[in-house]
């Protein structure tokens, strides 16, 4: 389906008893905060900045809009910096955690594994707009894990040289690429978080933004039978066709990209809508004129909103397949 839409906190250290075990975890600070956002050259509603030239969403890298950080909210104060060992890369991994007020351990609750984009943190990928504040309404754990680093695709890319300070893989002495690493963090973060949470199995989200995107589509098809639905916002690579289009046949998406972007073509997801169609896959295309590559998800709430609707709708439980004739 195609649809167009016209107070500082001090750093404390979380009790031992609520972190992951092998894990550190303290709260998010406001000088974090505000450091995350970068340098603004917008307004929070997208007005120009007195003094500053507004940039241009068409040139790309070079002009991405950039807004800094408002007050944060009651959610976003909740929000956990943490860090845990991977072996894998002999070294510890950050990432951000939100738990909402209302899970008390008793309930499962459903996991979202919130993917970010090209030299993005997992501090400002939980900082998008709307994020930990609709996890909240809606009763969603997040985690935001790193990929390895800013800049490791997920596992999206094969290949990759070996990280010289990893581990050797198992049977040789050919250390781990930094590919294959992120996607190793990705998944040991989610298993770590499912074994300290009571977490719903049949609730298991994924989702991400630009290259965050990629590793949706990526590490979505090649665990489909994990996840109760994923979401590529933006999304890079994206689904090639039909053929490739198979593995999410019992996978319902949301795909969400706006159409003036310069960075991630807006094509990349008419073209995996249109895969998903021809399969009969369960899905959901949303397009959103005038906007660009990231902008309107970043400070867009509204927009992020509906993320949690289309994931609160579902579960395995309830996943029927592809959709045919008979």
């Amino acid at each position: 389906m195609f649809v167009r839409i016209p107070v500082m906190m001090a750093m404390a250290v979380i009790p031992l008893m609520s972190q992951p075990p092998g894990q550190t975890c303290s709260a998010l600070t406001r000088e974090h905060a505000d450091a995350s956002a970068g340098t603004a050259n917008i307004n929070h509603d997208g007005t120009p900045l007195a003094g500053t030239p507004a940039p241009d969403i068409s040139k790309g890298f070079n002009g991405i809009p950039r807004s800094a950080q408002p007050k944060l909210t009651a959610s976003q104060e909740r929000i956990s910096e943490c860090t845990y060992h991977l072996a894998e890369a002999n070294g510890d991994m950050p990432y951000t955690l939100f738990v909402p007020t209302t899970y008390d351990g008793k309930k499962a609750f459903p996991l979202i594994v919130d993917l970010h984009g090209l030299n993005i943190t997992p501090l400002q990928q939980i900082l998008f707009d709307g994020t930990t504040d609709w996890a909240e309404k809606y009763g969603f754990i997040v985690v935001a894990p790193m990929g390895y680093n800013v800049s490791s695709w997920w596992g999206a890319r094969a290949g990759g040289s070996p990280v010289a300070t990893a581990a050797a893989k198992p049977g040789g002495d050919v250390h781990y690429s930094a590919y294959e690493l992120a996607e190793l963090d990705a998944m040991t973060l989610l298993k770590l978080i499912r074994d300290k949470y009571n977490v719903d199995s049949d609730r298991v989200f994924l989702m991400g933004h630009s290259m965050g995107g990629a590793g949706t589509y990526y590490l979505g098809g090649k665990y489909s039978d994990v996840w109760a639905g994923i979401a590529p916002i933006s999304g890079a690579n994206g689904i090639a066709d039909a053929a490739e289009a198979e593995k999410f046949k019992s996978l319902p998406v949301l795909l969400m990209h706006g159409a003036q972007d310069s960075i991630v073509p807006v094509g990349t997801s008419r073209r995996s809508a249109l895969a998903l169609r021809t399969v009969g896959a369960q899905h959901v295309y949303l397009e959103f004129p005038g906007m660009d590559h990231e902008f309107w998800i970043r400070r867009g709430a509204d927009h992020m909103e509906k993320v949690f609707l289309f994931f609160g709708l579902l579960s395995r439980q309830t996943n029927k397949g592809s959709i045919t004739a008979r």
